[in-house]
């Protein structure tokens, strides 16, 4: 199973920003040379000058994600393969790290979630945790839910959780392997 492959760099850089429109609104895609850095639906607020639509074009690591992101929407990808650079605490990249063992089309709780870092009774922490998940879509934190199947909190509002939970269902048969 291809996942989004972790880059750790030591030198900052410049992101370059470029959004890709999905049937569930603007989705924006931040990335530095070498890995993507953000992922969030919604247009950029504030964020330097993206630059020509052709140097988004050969922009190795914002084509590809861009290439991905349309994929997954088109029903013909089930993971991300782009390389991903995650920052957060040592507790949230474990939680990130376990978002991306959720098959596509399914669902985990966040105590199944907890369990699955070895973090038996910390639901509630990686809830937080999945709340500061900063590629989302890429690090899958839309398919935990809470007890009983229950929608909790999503960074862009439960409304679109469902809507990515009801759109794989739906392609779970017709997607590809990726």
């Amino acid at each position: 199973m291809a996942v989004c492959a972790p880059v750790m760099s030591t030198m900052a850089s410049v992101l370059t920003y470029d959004v890709v429109d999905t049937p569930m609104g603007p989705f924006t895609l931040g990335a530095s040379d070498f890995a993507i850095h953000s992922a969030y639906f919604g247009k950029p607020t504030s964020v330097p000058a993206a630059g020509s639509d052709d140097h988004h074009q050969r922009h190795p690591v914002l084509a590809l994600a861009k290439e991905q992101v349309q994929q997954y929407f088109a029903g013909q990808r089930k993971t991300f393969s782009v390389p991903v650079e995650l920052q957060g605490t040592l507790f949230q990249r474990k939680a990130w790290a376990v978002l991306n063992m959720i098959p596509y089309g399914k669902t985990w709780t966040y105590t199944e979630q907890a369990e699955g870092m070895g973090e038996h009774g910390k639901a509630r922490a990686v809830g937080m945790a999945n709340g500061k998940n900063p590629v989302c879509l890429l690090v899958p934190c839309h398919r935990v839910v809470g007890k009983g199947g229950n929608l909790r909190g999503y960074a862009f509002g439960v409304e679109l959780k469902q809507s990515l939970l009801e759109f794989e269902a739906s392609h779970l048969s017709k997607s590809s392997d990726n």
